[in-house]
């Protein structure tokens, strides 16, 4: 059975990162309304690029879960909506496996994700870092392309609560 090198670090990650879970609270507080930006790397150009970007996240009945409602001032038809969502168990975030939770000095949450993807049209390893607080929310990606060490940061979305 031949498996690739993104295989094997998720099976590490899975064994290494087992007993690592969210729950509902940690997303609790995210809820309400942000103003911020996105900066995300064009690949044709490989420049990073910055627009900004609102957002508004509500709660639904299911507490496992929050709608996530994006809002490009400068480019409505690019609105969208999107989930936040955990398993019952607290070991998945959007299907993806949980490999760190940690609490910061700041009282923020870090929560860190890793899934086998695709981006730019390459396999590639896909982790996902979120970083939540009352006053700050943070979702940045980053990827690892199949045969190399390094990590590229695909797009981060960086929000300050509105007043």
């Amino acid at each position: 059975m031949k498996f690739s090198l993104i295989s094997l670090v998720l099976i590490f990650s899975l064994n290494s990162y087992a007993q690592t879970t969210v729950t509902p609270e940690d997303l609790k507080a995210v809820i309400g309304e942000w103003t911020g930006s996105i900066t995300y790397l064009d690949y044709q150009s490989n420049e990073p690029f910055t627009k900004p970007a609102d957002l508004i996240v509500e709660p639904v009945k299911n507490e496992n879960t929050l709608v996530l409602n994006y809002i490009y001032p400068d480019e409505p038809k690019a609105n969208s909506t999107d989930r936040i969502r955990i398993t019952q168990n607290g070991t998945l975030l959007n299907k993806d496996i949980i490999t760190l939770r940690k609490e910061l000095a700041d009282g923020q949450t870090q929560i860190q994700t890793e899934r086998e993807g695709k981006d730019d049209n390459k396999d590639a390893l896909i982790r996902q870092t979120y970083i939540m607080g009352q006053d700050q929310f943070l979702m940045r990606k980053e990827v690892q392309f199949e045969a190399s060490e390094d990590w590229i940061k695909r797009s981060e979305f960086s929000y300050q609560r509105k007043n």
